[in-house]
């Protein structure tokens, strides 16, 4: 299947979801996302994300640091166990260092309490990789977070909450070697009541965090189906799945960074800072970090809501170009490369034509044409050609050619139809008020051995009359939409024309006799044919201009 309906769509969307003035703006329409529980993006609010351990040089540097710290506060406890008498201590721990766990060597990182605030400040790329589904289309839209420094909105995501850095450290025989050393076989009593587990203890830090994160970009995988059947079919667009692209850049402001735990002290708080800042700078918590966001984003209950609100904005702005007519029942097979949604999609446009409401209901469209003017429309010259008037050979000729009662016109749903090259559509005529179509022109006539000419008037009326026209579509999106007149026939039945007219100096009995004839008559709707269809481009302007006005002005809300 063809994408270019659904390009046009999205192009034609694209814009106004990128737009701060339009109601369809992204950011305002995210900040609406709830959950069933009340889970929102605005902020987006998480108990608890597990970062695990934080590996490589940077693991090592931050498990290294607190087992200092650590250190540190060890001999302070082993100095207060001492004032206080502690029986069985040796005089100093100069046999012995701190070092990270050998068994358990690397720190690991668990936030709580998260709140992200920002995430609803978004745009949308474009739509890429759009495939055919049994139903419609399936393709990804690129998402960039940070997208607005207006409306209220930074160009930034912030993350704040509470975090806990957690490490094994190890008493070991001094001094420390290139490998990991177990921890000593010596036994120290009394330590406990001071907060020291020897020869091995699992500490932790924690404390509160604020970072912000730039770059933070997501694909969304979606896809667009017509759903249902007959009359009662819709458009559904799911949210398959929110993944992260790239490497966003998380930034720790170390100014909201504070430390707690029971073995920091003042005089290990600076480690114990260079450790935390570390923690949060490494590329393990980065990469966790992104998952975790992710995960948050791509969990079911978000993808659903996504689903819904996107699917629900569709129908908002399907509702608001092409109104709420009903659908037709039956389409019909789709003509070759088109599928289920792009039958859905015409067949709106069906139930516009047909609803009074609609910006696209004929009448509307007709009477709200003014450059050109397509009630009465004009055309220049009809050539009737030479007929025999009283056994005298006469040409006549209509000037200044006037058609009316064109807006009193419908196109029945089963009169257009969807095609390879666009749309066939039949206008029909004297429909609503049941009125004729009337042609108003000057006549002249003119002797065709003499030369002479006779000036007149003229009146014609068809009765229900109707045009075929052969529709095709080009640009982008909407506000660069073009139609085209790939054909235009006018078929009016010879038994439902009446011409009327009057040249001083004929009868206008005669006159009518003459003019009434099956050659005559053809010779006039071939007349009004071609003189239309001389007007083919200011028609497909008429309908351009339009439909681009009515679109547009939808949209806006």
């Amino acid at each position: 299947m063809t994408t270019a309906l659904v390009d046009f769509v999205y192009a034609t969307m694209h814009k106004r979801v990128n737009d701060p003035d339009s109601p369809y703006w992204l950011p305002k329409i995210l900040e609406q996302i709830r959950t069933p529980d009340e889970h929102s993006l605005s902020p987006l609010t998480v108990d608890q994300w597990d970062l695990g351990e934080l590996t490589g040089d940077q693991g090592v540097f931050i498990a290294g640091t607190i087992a200092d710290a650590w250190w540190i506060f060890v001999k302070r406890a082993f100095k207060k166990a001492k004032d206080a008498g502690v029986p069985d201590l040796p005089a100093n721990l100069s046999a012995f260092i701190s070092q990270r766990s050998n068994t358990d060597q690397y720190p690991t990182l668990a936030l709580n309490d998260v709140t992200v605030d920002g995430l609803p400040n978004a745009a949308v790329g474009d739509l890429t990789g759009l495939t055919p589904t049994a139903d419609g289309y399936r393709g990804t839209i690129r998402v960039t977070t940070a997208a607005y420094d207006s409306h209220g909105y930074q160009p930034r995501i912030a993350i704040n909450g509470r975090y806990q850095l957690d490490q094994h450290v190890i008493v070991i025989d001094d001094p420390r070697a290139a490998d990991l050393k177990p921890p000593t076989q010596v036994v120290l009593k009394g330590l406990d009541a001071y907060g020291v587990d020897w020869p091995s203890q699992a500490i932790e830090g924690r404390g509160q965090f604020l970072f912000t994160v730039t770059g933070l970009v997501f694909d969304v995988q979606l896809s667009i189906e017509a759903t249902g059947t007959g009359a009662g079919r819709t458009a559904k667009v799911t949210v398959e799945s929110v993944a992260t692209v790239g490497t966003p850049v998380f930034t720790l402001d170390k100014d909201h960074l504070t430390i707690e735990g029971d073995t920091v002290s003042e005089l290990n708080k600076q480690l114990w800072i260079q450790s935390a800042v570390a923690a949060f700078n490494s590329p393990d918590a980065a990469t966790a970090l992104t998952a975790k966001l992710s995960d948050a984003l791509n969990a079911d209950d978000f993808r659903t809501q996504f689903s819904g609100s996107v699917t629900e904005q569709l129908d908002k702005a399907l509702d608001n170009v092409f109104g709420t007519g009903a659908l037709p029942a039956d389409s019909g097979p789709p003509p070759t490369g088109d599928g289920p949604l792009e039958v859905y999609l015409f067949d709106r446009v069906r139930a516009s034509l047909n609803d009074t409401g609609s910006g696209f209901y004929p009448p509307t469209v007709v009477e709200s044409s003014s450059d050109p003017k397509l009630d009465p429309l004009s055309i220049d010259t009809i050539d009737l050609g030479d007929h025999q008037v009283m056994g005298v050979p006469v040409n006549f000729t209509l000037n200044d050619v006037s058609i009316s009662g064109i807006a009193d016109v419908l196109v029945p749903a089963e009169d257009a139809a969807l095609v390879a090259e666009g749309v066939d559509a039949t206008l029909r005529f004297g429909r609503i008020a049941q009125a004729p179509i009337t042609v108003k022109a000057s006549v002249v006539a003119t002797f065709t051995k003499s030369g002479d000419k006779l000036n007149g008037t003229m009146t014609t009326t068809a009765e229900q009359p109707s045009v075929a026209l052969g529709l095709s579509f080009s640009g982008p999106d909407a506000d660069d939409l073009t139609i085209g007149l790939r054909s235009l026939t006018v078929d009016v039945d010879p038994a439902r024309l009446d011409i009327n007219v009057h040249v001083d100096g004929l009868p206008d009995d005669a006159l009518h006799q003459i003019l009434n004839t099956s050659e005559i008559k053809a010779g006039f709707i071939q007349g009004v044919q071609d003189g239309a269809a001389q007007r083919k481009d200011d028609i497909a302007k008429a309908l351009t201009d339009n439909a681009r006005k009515v679109i547009a002005g939808k949209l806006a809300g």
